[in-house]
């Protein structure tokens, strides 16, 4: 494996692709280890990234939603006030 996609960063040794696999994709570590076959490490830590890509993009659309309520809690109501002056 130790390919990544993103220009620029070092390749994974096989102890971070083992890390990756076991946090990500929830498969002990012996399992990992048994893993030789090239194509598999890679097809399963690219699957790996895909999952993270997802969780990153879920957290970033609950912290907008979470901004986007605290800002509506710090507006001040409108009144109800009907006076002559609107």
């Amino acid at each position: 494996m130790n390919e990544e996609k993103n220009v620029g960063t070092k390749p994974l040794t096989r102890q971070e692709e083992n890390w990756k696999l076991m946090t990500v994709l929830q498969i002990p570590w012996h399992h990992c280890e048994r893993i030789e076959a090239e194509e598999d490490r890679c097809f399963l830590v690219e699957k790996a990234n895909e999952v993270e890509g997802y969780l990153k993009q879920q957290q970033l659309a609950q912290q907008e939603m979470m901004d986007k309520q605290q800002q509506q809690q710090q507006q001040p109501p409108q009144s109800n006030i009907i006076t002559p002056f609107q």
